[in-house]
């Protein structure tokens, strides 16, 4: 919603506003899946076939984005 501010700003049509900024939101989505998938193709294709990498990638990683979450939905609900 920051970016819907931040059109409103530059003065954008009515008519255009929402399709700024569906686009936007779009454009970040795909660049957001543009990274995965090449973070992917770089270390997980590479990795995945190693006794080592679930133990030591996977693992660590799941429970540090699943702490963050919490974290941060815990912070959001607490008003």
């Amino acid at each position: 919603m920051g970016f819907a501010g931040a059109l409103r700003e530059l003065g954008l049509p009515r008519s255009e506003f929402v399709t700024a900024l569906l686009t936007f939101n779009v454009g970040v989505e795909a660049g957001q899946l543009t990274v995965i998938g090449a973070a992917f193709m770089f270390v997980g294709w590479h990795c995945a076939h190693r006794s080592w990498y679930r133990s030591r990638i996977v693992v660590p990683a799941s429970s540090a984005i699943a702490c963050t979450a919490v974290y941060w939905t815990i912070a959001r609900l607490s008003f």
